[in-house]
């Protein structure tokens, strides 16, 4: 049974090298619109690289402490109410357009003095809160990308070169168009 398989892959390999003498170590086939397909030998292949930077989005987080008063509503009232008696003063300087502007001042100014003891006065009145904050940032790579491959061809003892999309392995595909040269007289 052995000997069988052995004669079996002997005639296999025999018709195989028949094959690939006849067409000198180069396949034949049919191209496009009926030209001819050749192989040829590929003898060096170059990567065509250029670089680019690119940025990539990701979320930075971090934990905080954030202050919130116990009693808002104390803190509130008596900021509003320094507001309102901080702007009733301002009113009574200036006249004119110097009078509204003397008012929003002294509104805003009473509205900070007026916090500013309402916080003081009730110590312990503010507490801290641990809270997540995120912001998005974007880090830059610089990347390799390979435009095509010059590629060296081997064909009837000539070397030629040519660049391709993709890798072209051991071998490359050329399409043969036998049409008659015209010579002129």
């Amino acid at each position: 049974m052995w000997v069988k398989k052995l004669l079996i892959t002997a005639a296999i390999g025999l018709i195989a090298g028949q094959a690939s003498a006849h067409d000198n170590g180069r396949g034949r086939g049919h191209g496009r619109h009926g030209h001819d397909i050749v192989y040829a030998r590929v003898v060096s292949v170059q990567p065509v690289v250029h670089y680019v930077t690119v940025e990539r989005p990701r979320q930075e987080c971090w934990q905080d402490v954030e202050y919130r008063s116990a009693v808002p509503g104390r803190v509130a009232a008596t900021t509003l109410a320094g507001g309102i008696v901080g702007a009733a003063i301002g009113r009574q300087f200036g006249d004119g357009s110097g009078q509204d502007a003397l008012t929003v001042l002294g509104g805003l100014a009473g509205s900070l003095v007026a916090h500013e003891r309402a916080v003081r006065r009730n110590p312990g009145s503010t507490y801290a809160v641990p809270v997540e904050r995120c912001q998005v940032v974007s880090d830059r790579f610089t990347e390799q990308v390979i435009e095509g491959y010059d590629v060296v061809y081997q064909y009837h003892g000539r070397m030629y070169s040519m660049r391709t999309a993709q890798h072209p392995g051991n071998r490359i595909a050329l399409e043969t168009n036998l049409r008659p040269v015209r010579v002129r007289l």
